[in-house]
C-alpha cells in the first residue's frame, strides 16, 4: 500500500466509525428510554419500603378468594 492509498481511506474510515459509535449511543439510549426512564420506575413510599421490609403480610399477599 502507498501513503497516497492510505490517506484516500483515511476519511472513509472516520465516517465509519464516527457512524458506529452514533449506533451504538443510539441502542444505548433506546435502551434507557424504553426500561430505565423516570415513566418506568416505581412509586417507593416510605409505607412500601416498610412493608417490603418489614414484611407488612396484609399489604403483600392477595386476600384468598372466598367459596
Amino acid at each position: 500500500m502507498t501513503e497516497k492509498d492510505n490517506s484516500a481511506r483515511r476519511p472513509r474510515l472516520l465516517f465509519e466509525i464516527a457512524a458506529v459509535i452514533a449506533c451504538k449511543l443510539l441502542f444505548i439510549f433506546c435502551l434507557w428510554y424504553f426500561f430505565f426512564s423516570p415513566a418506568h420506575r416505581p412509586e417507593v413510599t416510605p409505607q412500601t419500603m416498610s412493608s417490603v421490609i418489614f414484611g407488612d403480610v396484609a399489604e403483600t399477599t392477595p386476600a384468598k378468594p372466598s367459596r
